[in-house]
């Protein structure tokens, strides 16, 4: 009986263990450290993480700056899917009937499916191919002859679609032509001016917020202090925030000296990994499932908080101060 109780323990254990490295994701399992809570919390006072802060404003008794970042996450409007299309022949004329055909019954089968969904055909080379023919002569070396042995047509088929699911109907349409090969897919907005607007008008909102709770705290009226900024935006594609990684675990042992060792070819697979909200002060549309847009905004404010002593006409020359009057002379400024 007590052997049984050890065993449904160690069970529960190793349950509680794998749940947790599964619900962190297989990227993580190369890294990650198991520990059982045990009696350690239980003798020893228990601490959390000390996770520091991200600075959104600094300052000194001069000046200050205030930092705000923003994303907006935005789902394609249409996606342009492009597959590499090789056809080889024994001459020009077979080679591009076979391609047409290939090519018009793609076509004609999308269309069926969605007339909606554009598709563009894109020529890119058309040349011949060569091979070397071997001429034998009496009391002479192996002579290679090249000579023409077929031609090679490569084409483009761009699709446009809206709907992110439709591209596996045309992935399977493809392949019934024995189109396998797709080179990318581009993900396209026609709201860009909108969405760097939103920012913007999002951006004014918090800094609105914090100028008002800064100088509640620092007792004077920042809003009438003279400013300076600068902003800017850039554009993330989902293609360019996929990672590579491999899931797999690997036996440690000595092997002997004379032994061979044979591994087998571990598979590598990607995962779209956004950008994180933690270091931005705001996200526009945060819950989205699919792999989306991310359009980034960065706002800094600097803040003047001593006045210049000096009056604004004023000009250095020679180490001596000068103010310009309003009928355009110069005068002395004595000081």
């Amino acid at each position: 009986m007590k052997n049984t109780k050890k065993l449904l323990s160690l069970l529960v254990v190793l349950t509680t263990t794998s749940l947790v490295a599964q619900h962190s994701g297989n990227v993580n399992s190369n890294d990650l450290q198991i520990t059982s809570s045990g009696n350690y919390n239980y003798q020893n006072q228990y601490q959390n993480n000390q996770v520091n802060t991200i600075q959104t404003t600094t300052g000194n008794e001069n000046e200050m700056y205030i930092s705000i970042k923003g994303i907006y996450n935005e789902k394609a409007t249409s996606q342009r899917a492009v597959f590499s299309v090789l056809q080889i022949g024994k001459n020009a004329e077979e080679t591009t009937k076979l391609m047409d055909e290939r090519l018009e019954s793609v076509v004609k089968s999308i269309t069926t499916f969605n007339p909606e969904i554009e598709v563009i055909i894109d020529m890119i080379s058309f040349v011949p191919l060569y091979d070397y023919e071997i001429q034998k002569k009496i009391f002479n070396p192996k002579t290679y002859n090249e000579k023409p042995s077929g031609f090679e047509l490569k084409k483009n088929l761009i699709i446009k679609f809206k709907k992110t699911n439709d591209l596996n109907t045309i992935m399977n349409i493809c392949a019934k032509q024995e189109i396998y090969d797709l080179a990318k897919v581009d993900y396209v907005t026609s709201n860009l001016d909108h969405i760097r607007d939103v920012l913007q008008v999002k951006a004014a909102e918090e800094y609105k917020q914090m100028l008002t709770n800064y100088s509640a705290i620092m007792n004077t009226d920042l809003f009438k202090k003279e400013k300076s900024l600068t902003e800017g935006y850039n554009t993330v594609y989902p293609m360019e925030s996929y990672r590579s990684y491999s899931a797999y675990s690997q036996a440690s042992i000595n092997f002997e000296p004379e032994s061979t060792v044979n591994n087998v070819r571990k598979n590598n697979t990607q995962f779209y990994d956004a950008a994180l909200a933690k270091t931005h002060t705001f996200v526009v549309n945060a819950d989205i499932t699919e792999p989306t847009i991310q359009i980034f905004y960065d706002l800094t404010i600097k803040i003047k908080l001593k006045e210049d002593q000096l009056p604004k006409n004023t000009i250095i020359r020679n180490n001596r101060y000068y103010i310009i009057t309003a009928n355009g002379d110069v005068k002395p400024l004595n000081l």
